[in-house]
Parts: structure tokens; C-alpha cells; sequence
């Protein structure tokens, strides 16, 4: 590579990495001194300027993705083999299952995509050994049921197989509370409109793949850091592992996996049946049960948990909150100084009794009536609308103090993610929108002009033409609109086109974060308060904008969007993706419909805050049955500027936030070091010496500081709290950033065989426990087991009494808003 080359390549990267957050910092600030010159850069400049010069023309910038990539491909590797559609369809049904069976449970118990892999290789070894090389030639291919050992390339194309299909269908929430009777009870809710809501609903989101590719794929910067993991494992599972030594430990990681996972299937019996308090482990409410300040500030149930150092010795509690084993520790970090900020936040709002939140648990995602007992909507319902008399007569909702700031933090978020990304990010969207639309009018192929490496090894394989992803959004659009017209739910047909529309503007920037950050999102609390005005009373509706906007097109999209990605990054063609991808979805849907008709049939007690096997829906029915009250029956009008008018001003808070981030991270790096030097000739060296310790590094840390990771830590309550948080921020410091620095080879080795071995671990207990003594209950009282619910953060206690002589605290009864 000649010089010239070298600096136009710098120069290049230099120009395009330069809004870029995961760009490393010191790559960057070398390159700016190559460019300077030789003179001023000074020894190995020739060295320093070819070496970054290749590895931006001939690998990639980021550490994570050097450390799973390789840079040469072979087309003849088999991929598309019958044994790796047998093993990924056979995974994706068990992972449906089992996301789905826990789903109603908090904490919900799953099987990652992490431990899947785990699993899945053994058997494609088993296959490999039994099989006999059969097949069959099609097109001049021959398809054989063992065309030789089992290849990386097959393990990833089972591995996007079954990854679409372990999250929960998205109309699961929808269904729940509209079929429940401790709910909506609605008797039209069957099995062929579960079936046919959750189709449509899932092939919507991979339509809208098809646009955000573009956007998450293709470019560069988009480069998916939670992927990396997976790959990383997948390449040391196929290749072979030799016979080491790390600090002592010489234990395979397969021997290591099974070791950790039986242990974790017989551990999790204690916290998850023998010894419940193991898992809410509020010990230092134990001290004081009926004491309302210590429960509300270290509890594990209905309180904050903020002072408790040691929460739970429960792994599926530890990891509820952050992907411990696997997030940055960046992003870990200061997403739970997030939650503690929101954390202090709910505690102004408590004890300003702000919205009357203190008469009612501190933090809890359930709505409330006026006597302080859960919200039973069929008393002010007629027909699926509000009637206004029973209304006045009943109570309108209630809301925890956590639940607000949730919502509140909600509304900040998206001014903050959309104005942030969009202004931060804006050469890289831009030219997305520009290649989106050649593509469609011109046919531009997505790899053309390609800079990375990746692209340009990619750009042998046949691409998914945009019309394809578009029939299949057209003919999703078409199933809706019958779904509508033939079941009573009173809902607009442009109601499906309104919230495509808003997709189309949202969810390019919050599908770039999810690339950029590793952080998954919906435009739920957007398309609620948008439902909310413009259908108020409306609950059918609000539920079926919540089902098709919020996830289905922008969150299952990303995950579509993300395994595209994965295929990218190890070279599957892109055609060969889509197929497992349309096949898998199809399949799994009468798998997750049927899981659920089975749990809401069969399960006692579902969605009860008792509910033995702790089936009590935190996590999905109540939150989505207190916004349909909130939203949907009661409208954004009435929410907005009667019942909680704080709400309306979040957005503004947010655009604010969004403006003073963006405003000191572009010129504060300009101009702070003139003030700063400014100020070292103008004050004493005492003062400067102060100040140089305290506030320049605090002002300093601000200039890197992602205002999207903070607020989404403060909004992550209700009923979520810092008992969640605690134990992850300890394992991610841990495993995250302690280990990599100073156990290196140990954290490669054996770091995501630990976190897949302890999560399988607990599946399998899980499932256990719930058929062997949980689906027909068989409780175990003992202290053990009564003790974290049995003070006043079991029983959820404001901290002011209702009062007597009404019965009820709040507005007169016929005075309601």
C-alpha cells in the first residue's frame, strides 16, 4: 500500500467514524496525529499509518467484531443442509415453548439464544456420526442427509433458525388481557383468533425487516455488539479445542457447561421452591416487618430495594435487569446509576404524594381504585366502553409512584433517542434513506461502494430483492384488515395504516440504537398516547395499536434485522436467511398460540399477585391492562390535562435533554479546553487543584456520556427495582470488566459457556418444578417460604392510611375527571 493510498483511507475513516460512539478513542486520535504528518507525529509513522490504513480497508475498527470475524470466505462450505433446517426448526419449537410457557412469570425463565447453541452442537455431532449420506440432487445440487462433518457455517444458519423464534409472539400481551376474566374476560377471543392475530402480526415484522436493513445492516457503524457473543461461541464450538491451562483450570467447556448446568437444575430447587426467600431476598425488612420506610426503601417486592447490597441468590433474578455476562460494562454501568437516579425520583413523588401515590405500594405495575384494591374494570364497562355513571360511582385509576416515572420516563425517551440519533447519527441515516430509495427506483444493490470488508465478501451471494420483504408486509396489511372486519373490536381499519406510518419515521433511529448500543425497544408509549386521543374509551383498540405498533413492526423487525446481521458477519447469503426465517415463523406461530391456549386454559390463578408458581403477569398482562385503562378506556385527553398533567410536559423534557447533550458533546470538546486553560491562569492553584479533581472530570465524563443509556436505567421500574439491579451491576463489574483486565484467558474461554450453562440450568428447573409441583399447586409453608411477604413489603402499604369516615382517598365520587 502505497502512502497516498494509506492517507486517503485514514482520511476516509477519520471523516467517517467521527460521530461514531463505539469508534475506539485512541484509534481515533492517532489517526487525526497520521494525518498531521510525519514531522509531527514522529517514530513508526510510516508503520502506524499502513497498519490502520489495512484495518479499516481490510478488517473493521471495533475490537469485538476483529475478535469474531474472518476475513476470507468459502462458497463451497454446505449451509443449507437438511440436518441444520432438522436441528434449527427442532430448537426454534422448544425455545417458542418455552419463552412462551414463562412468559406470564416474574421473573420470566427462558432459553437464550446463547444456551441454545450449546445444546444444539452436541446433536449436530450425534447427527453427523448416525446419518447416512443419502440424498438427492436438485438443480445440479446434491442435498445429502450428511454431507460430511458439521460446519460453523451450518451451526450459524441453525443458530438464525431458532433465533427468531425464542422471543414471545408479540400479540401474546393483547390476547391475555383481553381474554382473562381477571381482566377484559372478552368471550370472542378463540383459538382461530389467537392463531390468526399472531400470524399476521409476526410477518408484519418481517416485512418491515425489509426496510430496516438498510439502516441496521449494511452500514458499518451498525455493528450489533450483542451478536458478537454468539458468534464468538459458535467458532469455538466448531473448531477444535485444544488442551490448555488457565490459571489451573484445564475442564473443557463442554465438561465445564454440563457441570455448571446440572449443578444450576439442582441449586435452583431452593430459591425456586425449598427456599423461596433465597430469591426475594429482602432480609433487611426482616428486621423491622412492619416497618413502612425500611420496607419501601430496601424491599424486594413491592419496595424500592435501593439499600440492600445483597438481593437474591437467585440466578434468573440476578440477570433480569442486564444481559450481565455479555452487555458492555459500559452500558450496564450506567444504566443502573440511571435507575438509582430514578429510584431518588420516586421517592420526591411518594412523599410529595403526588397523584395521591401515597396511599398506595410504592412501586407496583398494577392499577389501583380509590380504596386502595386492584382496578376491576368490569365495573365501569357496558359494551367494551365506558359508562360514564358507573364511572363516577366506582373510581377512576390509580397509579404507583414507580409506575408513573416509568411512563413518564417513557415519554422523555423518545424526544431524547429521536433527535439524539437522528441529529448524532444523520450522515449514516441519510445515506440510508438514499440507498433505500435507489434500491426501490433504481435497483441499487445493497453492497455497492461498499468500504468494509464484510460488504464487499457479501456482495458474491444473491440479495433479498425489497419486493420480496414488501409482498410480505402487503399480505400481512391484507390478513389485518380482514382480521378486523370479521371479529367485533371496533376498531378503524386506519388505524393498521396509522401506526406502519409512525414506524416508518421512529423506528429507523431506535433500530440504529439497537445496533449501536445492544438495546431493544418498542414505540409503545408513543402509539398509546397517539390511540389515546385520537380513540379514547376504545380499550380493543389501544390494545391492537399496542400489539402492531410498538413491537411488531419496530422490535420484531430489529430482531429479524439482527440476525440478518449475524449472517452478514459470517457470510450466510442473505437468501438463505430469509427462507429460514419466513419457515421458522410460520411454524413456531401454531407452537406459540398453542402454548399459550394451553398456560390461560390450565394454569390456576394465572395473573393473580398469589399465584404459586409466580405465573402473576408483572411483567406483561398488568402493565399493558393499567395502560389500556389509562390510554385506551380513559383517554390521552382525560390523562394528559386532568388525572396526571405532568405526563404532557415529559416530551418536552426530554427534547431538552436531547438539545444540551447534543449541544455539549459537539462544542464542548471545541471550546472546554480554552476555558479550562482560561481558568488556570486566572484562579490559585488551590482552586484550580479543586476543581481539576472534581467538576472538570465530571464535565469531562459528560462529553461520552449516552443520554439514551440513562433514561432508559430510569425508566426500568415497575415492577422492576434496584433488588433486580443490584446483582447484575455486581456480576457485570465482575465478569465485565474485572475479568477481561486481569483473567483474560479464562473470560475467553470460559465466560458465555458460564452465563448459557447457569441460564439452561434454570430453564430446566423451571420446568420442572412447574409440572411436578406447580401445575396442580402443592405449597410448601414454612418460614423459608413466608417470611420475604409476610411484613408490609409483601402487603404493598402506602405510607398514608385511607381515610374512614370515605372509605376511599381522592376526588369526591361524581366529581372525577
Amino acid at each position: 500500500m502505497t502512502e497516498e493510498e494509506a492517507i486517503a483511507i485514514v482520511q476516509e475513516s477519520v471523516r467517517f467514524h467521527a460521530d461514531d460512539w463505539n469508534f475506539p478513542s485512541e484509534m481515533r486520535e492517532r489517526m487525526k496525529r497520521l494525518l498531521e504528518g510525519p514531522k509531527a507525529y514522529g517514530e513508526f509513522y510510516d508503520r502506524d499509518l499502513r497498519i490502520d490504513a489495512t484495518l479499516m480497508r481490510y478488517s473493521s475498527p471495533y475490537p469485538g467484531v476483529r475478535a469474531v470475524q474472518e476475513l476470507k470466505d468459502d462458497p463451497s462450505v454446505p449451509i443449507e443442509t437438511i440436518r441444520a433446517y432438522f436441528l434449527g426448526v427442532a430448537w426454534a419449537i422448544i425455545g417458542t415453548f418455552m419463552s412462551t410457557f414463562f412468559n406470564s412469570r416474574f421473573p420470566s425463565i427462558g432459553l437464550s439464544g446463547s444456551v441454545i447453541q450449546i445444546l444444539l452442537f452436541p446433536c449436530a455431532k450425534f447427527l453427523e456420526w448416525v446419518l447416512p449420506d443419502w440424498g438427492i440432487t436438485v438443480f445440479g445440487v446434491r442435498h445429502s442427509l450428511n454431507p460430511g462433518p458439521w460446519t460453523f457455517k451450518e451451526q450459524m444458519f441453525s443458530t438464525i433458525c431458532y433465533n427468531i423464534a425464542i422471543y414471545t409472539t408479540n400479540s401474546y400481551g393483547m390476547i391475555l388481557v383481553q381474554r382473562l376474566d381477571v381482566y377484559y374476560g372478552l368471550k370472542f377471543v378463540n383459538f382461530g383468533y389467537q392463531l390468526m392475530l399472531t400470524l399476521f402480526v409476526q410477518l408484519m415484522g418481517m416485512g418491515f425487516a425489509g426496510y430496516l436493513r438498510r439502516f441496521s445492516v449494511y452500514p458499518v457503524k451498525a455493528l450489533w455488539p450483542t451478536i458478537l457473543p454468539t458468534i464468538a461461541m459458535n467458532r469455538a464450538l466448531t473448531r477444535p479445542e485444544p488442551k490448555e491451562n488457565i490459571y489451573g483450570w484445564t475442564v473443557s467447556r463442554y465438561r465445564f457447561f454440563y457441570i455448571c448446568t446440572l449443578s444450576m437444575a439442582i441449586y435452583y430447587w431452593f430459591p425456586g421452591y425449598l427456599f423461596t426467600a433465597l430469591s426475594t431476598f429482602n432480609w433487611m425488612t426482616w428486621i423491622a416487618p412492619d416497618s413502612v420506610v425500611l420496607s419501601l426503601l430496601t424491599g424486594s417486592i413491592t419496595g424500592l430495594g435501593l439499600f440492600n447490597p445483597i438481593t437474591t441468590f437467585d440466578w434468573n433474578v440476578a440477570t433480569s435487569s442486564y444481559a450481565a455476562l455479555s452487555q458492555p460494562f459500559f452500558a450496564t454501568c450506567t444504566m443502573y446509576f440511571g435507575g438509582i437516579l430514578g429510584g431518588l425520583i420516586i421517592l420526591g413523588i411518594y412523599y410529595k404524594n403526588m397523584n395521591y401515590t401515597a396511599f398506595l405500594p410504592i412501586n407496583s405495575s398494577s392499577a389501583f381504585a380509590n380504596d386502595g384494591t386492584s382496578y376491576q374494570v368490569q365495573k365501569v364497562v357496558v359494551n367494551n366502553r365506558l359508562d360514564q355513571t358507573k364511572y363516577q360511582n366506582y373510581s377512576p385509576p390509580f397509579y404507583s409512584a414507580g409506575y408513573i416515572l416509568t411512563v413518564g420516563a417513557n415519554f422523555c425517551f423518545y424526544p431524547v433517542y429521536f433527535f439524539y440519533i437522528m441529529v448524532n447519527q444523520w450522515k449514516t441515516i441519510g445515506q440510508a434513506y438514499v440507498d433505500f430509495y435507489h434500491g426501490l427506483r433504481y435497483g441499487k444493490g445493497n453492497y455497492e461502494n461498499a468500504m468494509d470488508i464484510h460488504s464487499r465478501l457479501m456482495a458474491q451471494y444473491p440479495e433479498v430483492p425489497d419486493w420480496w420483504f414488501l409482498i410480505i408486509l402487503v399480505g400481512a396489511i391484507v390478513v389485518s384488515v380482514i382480521f378486523l372486519k370479521i371479529y367485533p373490536l371496533n376498531t378503524p381499519i386506519w388505524l393498521v395504516f396509522l401506526v406502519i406510518g409512525i414506524n416508518l419515521v421512529f423506528a429507523v433511529p431506535l433500530s440504529f440504537l439497537s445496533a449501536t448500543t445492544g438495546t431493544n425497544l418498542g414505540l409503545g408509549a408513543l402509539i398509546q398516547v397517539i390511540t389515546g386521543f385520537l380513540l379514547p374509551g376504545n380499550t380493543n383498540a389501544f390494545l391492537f395499536a399496542q400489539t402492531l405498533g410498538s413491537w411488531a413492526l419496530a422490535g420484531y423487525g430489529d430482531n429479524m434485522v439482527q440476525d440478518l446481521k449475524m449472517g452478514h458477519y459470517v457470510r450466510i447469503p442473505p437468501r438463505a436467511v430469509f427462507r429460514s426465517q419466513i419457515g421458522t415463523i410460520i411454524i413456531t406461530v401454531f407452537v406459540a398460540v398453542g402454548t399459550q391456549d394451553f398456560i390461560m386454559t390450565n394454569v390456576k390463578g394465572l395473573c393473580t399477585p398469589n399465584q404459586p408458581s409466580r405465573f402473576t403477569c408483572a411483567n406483561d398482562g398488568n402493565p399493558l391492562y393499567a395502560s389500556s385503562l389509562m390510554w385506551g378506556l380513559l383517554g390521552s385527553d382525560r390523562m394528559f390535562n386532568s388525572l396526571y398533567p405532568l405526563f404532557k410536559w415529559c416530551f418536552l423534557i426530554g427534547t431538552c435533554i436531547a438539545l444540551v447533550f447534543l449541544f455539549g458533546q459537539t462544542y464542548g470538546p471545541r471550546y472546554l479546553p480554552g476555558v479550562k486553560d482560561q481558568l488556570r491562569q486566572r484562579l490559585s492553584w488551590r482552586m484550580f487543584s479543586l476543581l481539576d479533581r472534581t467538576l472538570f472530570p465530571f464535565v469531562a465524563s459528560l462529553l461520552w456520556l449516552n443520554p439514551i443509556l440513562v433514561i432508559q436505567g430510569v425508566q426500568h421500574w415497575a415492577p422492576s427495582n434496584m433488588s433486580y439491579k443490584t446483582p447484575g451491576f455486581i456480576l457485570s463489574y465482575v465478569f465485565m470488566y474485572w475479568m477481561p483486565k486481569h483473567r483474560l484467558a479464562w473470560w475467553e474461554k470460559y465466560n458465555y459457556v458460564l452465563s448459557a450453562a447457569l441460564t439452561a440450568g434454570v430453564a430446566v428447573s423451571g420446568l420442572i418444578i412447574f409440572f411436578a409441583v406447580g401445575y396442580n399447586p402443592k405449597r410448601l409453608e414454612w418460614w423459608g417460604n413466608t417470611v420475604s411477604g409476610a411484613g408490609v413489603d409483601g402487603r404493598g402499604t402506602g405510607i398514608l392510611e385511607i381515610p374512614k369516615d370515605r372509605g376511599y382517598f381522592g376526588p369526591e365520587k361524581g366529581t372525577f375527571p
